[in-house]
């Protein structure tokens, strides 16, 4: 075995990276899949701003694996309120090119709060990277749902049902068709096809006295969950036949015959220290959430049977 610190001949390093992707193909499903949906090359991504005297700001990334990766972000000192315009002008870019993500690695002083009130949620630092500082990773998934959310920081979400016009327009503006809509004393009933990867039909009920969505997500073959009713903290409003949700991050997922589980508690502490939701607000979702997960206990861990003895019986179609 002989070893050195430089290639034998000049096509090695090129032979070196069709190995590992060679193995990758191999090994990894979710590789190949990246690679079919976009492409086997890195491609760049540019924004600029320029003003009377010049460049006054701009932004440099990569996409690879359907992933945008940051690699520099800069506006002028007197600038400072167009670097939020240059990220969302990038994220526009690789969302409409159907990305997963955007990833970025900011120092400890180049203010990561900016991304994180821009939707970024940590994931990960190696401190002393350079020495004296540390190095953040914050990552945004982009088109993530109730049913997969990572938990990635974000405004409150919202989401308006038309009951006149039969749909149903999701938190990033887009409008699906509603199969059934049905007005109770208590609240709202809808169901819905979806065409997600891991679900095909949705059921919601809307239940504003209760600051409650319940949903019941029917999952595709292979994509089965262990549990019932999918429960958002929600702040929800009628305004004629438009019925409104407000999203407040908290969420309670029934499992049959265990106690249910609260989720999210982190989301909703960053998002209330980032000032993304009032501190009111927040106080009353974790009100909300530990009355109702202590009275679905109470009632045989079941959600349905718990909003029945409040007034509130609701059922699933399928």
């Amino acid at each position: 075995m002989r070893f050195t610190d430089s290639p034998d001949r000049p096509g090695d390093i090129d032979a070196l990276r069709g190995h590992i992707r060679a193995d990758s193909l191999e090994r990894s499903a979710a590789v190949r899949e990246a690679l079919e949906r976009f492409g086997d090359d890195p491609r760049s991504i540019t924004e600029f701003a320029y003003d009377d005297h010049g460049l006054a700001g701009g932004l440099v990334g990569t996409v690879s694996y359907g992933w945008l990766t940051i690699g520099a972000l800069w506006v002028a000192e007197e600038r400072r309120g167009i670097g939020s315009s240059l990220v969302e002008r990038a994220e526009a870019r690789v969302r409409e090119a159907g990305c997963d993500g955007i990833i970025v690695r900011a120092l400890d002083f180049q203010a990561p709060r900016f991304f994180q009130r821009m939707g970024f949620r940590p994931s990960g630092a190696v401190a002393g990277r350079p020495a004296g500082a540390t190095e953040i990773t914050l990552v945004k998934r982009l088109g993530v749902d109730s049913a997969i959310d990572d938990g990635a920081l974000h405004p409150p979400k919202r989401e308006t049902f038309d009951t006149a016009a039969m749909t149903n327009t999701d938190p990033k503006g887009i409008e699906r068709p509603v199969d059934v809509y049905r007005e109770e004393p208590f609240g709202l009933y809808l169901a819905r096809p979806s065409d997600h990867r891991r679900f095909w039909y949705v059921e919601s009920w809307l239940l504003p006295e209760r600051y409650l969505r319940a949903t019941m997500f029917h999952f595709r073959p292979g994509h089965e969950r262990d549990q019932g009713a999918y429960v958002d903290v929600a702040r929800v409003w009628r305004d004629g036949h438009l019925w409104h949700t407000e999203d407040w991050y908290l969420d309670l997922v029934e499992h049959p015959g265990r106690p249910v589980e609260l989720t999210d508690v982190d989301e909703l502490l960053e998002a209330s220290a980032a000032g993304l939701i009032g501190a009111k607000d927040a106080e009353t979702a974790i009100r909300i959430a530990t009355e109702a997960s202590s009275s679905i206990s109470v009632h045989g861990h079941s959600v349905a049977a718990w909003l029945a003895s409040v007034g509130a019986p609701i059922s699933w179609r399928r």
